[in-house]
């Protein structure tokens, strides 16, 4: 077969259509077959040490082994089918879309609280050295900070990092906006979205309305009910007349829920990753002919990793430690091919839009639709984004226009000003913060940006809250 690189030039060329169109399809899917192979093998064994290592037998990990459980036959049906019959494909495929539903439901709540307890880290970050008998730098606090910011704002000359560095900044100063003022930055923040498609409005406003704290999604109250306790204690306290011992506890408290929601969040997404690479099996297989010497290895690993979480009995490990040596050399022969092969496919993916958007009509006649059209799903399950849709809301597609945005925008301060009425001012400001690392730059140039900092630091008075903005814009700072 000639190159890929040649194959995918001549179709962008609309050259030899009828050969070149099955002939870049069949070498994409067997590309893609096999880099989900190598990558399901690994981070399924990955995965399979993790669920040993963690609290995997507690209440909130049950909605996981069930969904586990449910990924675990499809690998079963799956590897060990003769052939690709429709009724396995189907049944594969509406189980894979069910569990990927599921995750991104619970994800949903996973992020409410990592948000949340983001929201109460910074609270409780700015009331620790009222407890703390610290001498202050009031001079370098007042002279040389703002000084040191700029030095590490600009000392990076790409624009991207550069803009990271300040949302990293604005973050951590201390926050004195009025209300209207922060409205005023989202405003602006929303009018640059003028001429982009509706879903990334959407998208943008969802972004902030979660970090803000504006919902709470479906589950947030019993999904995970160790963590809702926990939470419910720190959002409930008051934060003006905090004692010592009130703070230690709360901030042990806070620990806790976020290492579990972090830990939680890291099994979803290895998890959801697994389906997403069982997913591209499933997709692709039906066009895939014969097996190479990875394809062969890899489905040996996931084999033997399958067998254990089949049959493992009270989180202890069986059978697998009998096969490590055989592994741990198929690990060793997968090295530098996943890169090879993503880069390959990374390269030529693009004719598949193409194809779809220029070639209709000629796919149809060669019956090459569903095959496009799954490569299409493809190249979202492969792009790194775990969660993405894996087909177009057209609807999302279209110009948002000044007059959508502006609702949009409008929804978003209605909704954040009805819950700043009843929030806690030293929580309001850590919102408000949270909110603005998120927007676009919002300075025009370097003078605005020291301009924001002087002001941001001189218009804070209280001293604990002043030392503990410079421990952590230095902890910053020094990478």
């Amino acid at each position: 077969m000639k190159d890929l690189n040649y194959v995918t030039g001549e179709l962008a060329k609309g050259r030899n259509l009828q050969v070149n169109l099955p002939a870049y399809a069949n070498s994409m899917m067997s590309l893609y077959n096999g880099l989900a192979y190598i990558k399901l093998s690994m981070n399924y064994y990955t995965f399979f040490e993790m669920a040993n290592d963690s609290e995997f037998g507690k209440a909130e990990m049950s909605e996981l082994k069930g969904l586990l459980d449910r990924f675990n036959d499809v690998a079963e049906s799956q590897i060990a089918a003769a052939e690709y019959s429709d009724d396995i494909y189907k049944h594969n495929i509406d189980e894979l879309e069910g569990i990927r539903a599921s995750v991104v439901r619970i994800m949903e709540v996973v992020t409410a609280y990592v948000d949340r307890l983001r929201i109460y880290e910074y609270v409780l970050n700015r009331i620790e050295y009222r407890f703390k008998d610290e001498e202050f730098d009031d001079a370098y606090y007042n002279n040389g900070l703002t000084n040191d910011l700029m030095h590490y704002i600009l000392s990076d000359k790409d624009s991207v990092a550069v803009n990271n560095r300040i949302s990293e900044v604005v973050e951590q100063l201390p926050m004195r906006l009025s209300k209207n003022k922060f409205y005023e930055y989202l405003r602006d923040s929303f009018s640059l979205y003028k001429d982009a498609q509706i879903g990334t409005v959407d998208d943008f406003a969802y972004t902030l309305g979660t970090t803000g704290m504006l919902a709470e999604p479906e589950g947030f109250e019993d999904m995970f009910p160790e963590v809702s306790e926990l939470y419910n204690d720190i959002r409930s306290a008051d934060y003006k007349n905090i004692s010592k011992e009130q703070f230690d506890s709360l901030h042990a408290k806070l620990t806790i829920a976020a290492q579990k929601m972090s830990d939680t969040a890291d099994m979803y997404v290895m998890f959801t990753q697994l389906v997403n690479d069982m997913y591209t099996l499933v997709l692709s297989g039906r066009y895939v002919l014969g097996d190479v010497e990875e394809t062969i290895r890899a489905r040996g690993v996931i084999e033997v990793v399958l067998d254990d979480f089949k049959n493992k009995k009270d989180n202890a490990k069986l059978g697998i430690d009998e096969h490590l040596d055989d592994l741990t050399d198929s690990f060793i022969s997968f090295e530098g091919k996943q890169e090879r092969i993503g880069e390959t496919v990374s390269a030529n993916d693009y004719a598949v839009a193409y194809a779809l958007e220029h070639y209709r009509s000629e796919l149809a006649a060669d019956n090459l639709t569903d095959e496009y059209e799954n490569l299409a799903k493809i190249i979202r399950l492969q792009s790194g984004s775990d969660f993405m849709a894996l087909t177009e809301d057209e609807a999302k597609l279209e110009n948002a226009g000044k007059d959508y945005v502006e609702k949009v925008c409008g929804r978003l301060i209605d909704s954040f000003a009805a819950s700043f009425e009843t929030m806690d001012r030293t929580v309001r400001r850590a919102v408000m913060s949270a909110v603005l690392s998120q927007v676009p730059v919002f300075f025009n140039n370097i003078d605005e940006i020291q301009g924001y900092i002087n002001t941001s630091l001189s218009l804070c008075s209280d001293i604990s809250e002043r030392q503990a903005c410079v421990e952590v814009l230095k902890l910053i700072m020094q990478g």
